[in-house]
């Protein structure tokens, strides 16, 4: 029976990669169980909040909406500053009307999104979870 390099090569590589998982099990056994023992200590020394994941999720919430809400009041804004500056030409104010009607559809959106996921979570906080 011979063997192809081939075949030789490609049962090395499976022994190689198997090692870990028939010599390592109980490693990972004990690496466990020193991490556990001290991580008490180590959750005091990180400075992390011990809040709820409700709470967490709300300000995550509420973060990314002030972005989105600076960044339409910027578009609006801007529109605003297209439609005085157009000087007549209307192409410019088109643009402009075009850029403000889709701010303020975007903003209300955005509100609509806002109020139901705060909501949401208060559920959820109120229902212990």
């Amino acid at each position: 029976m011979t063997m192809t390099l081939r075949k030789l090569g490609m049962l090395a590589i499976g022994l190689v990669l198997a090692l870990p998982f028939v010599f390592g099990g109980a490693m990972v056994v004990d690496a466990q169980a020193d991490l556990s023992s001290n991580l008490t200590e180590v959750g005091d020394n990180t400075d992390l909040t011990t809040e709820d994941l409700t709470t967490t999720i709300g300000t995550l919430i509420s973060a990314f909406v002030a972005v989105l809400g600076i960044v339409l009041l910027i578009l609006i804004i801007y529109a605003g500053f297209l439609w005085m500056t157009a000087g007549g030409n209307s192409d410019q104010v088109g643009k402009a009307k075009t850029i403000m009607i889709n701010s303020v559809i975007g903003l209300i959106i955005l509100l609509a999104a806002y109020s139901i996921s705060i909501f949401v979570v208060d559920a959820l906080g109120d229902a212990g979870l």
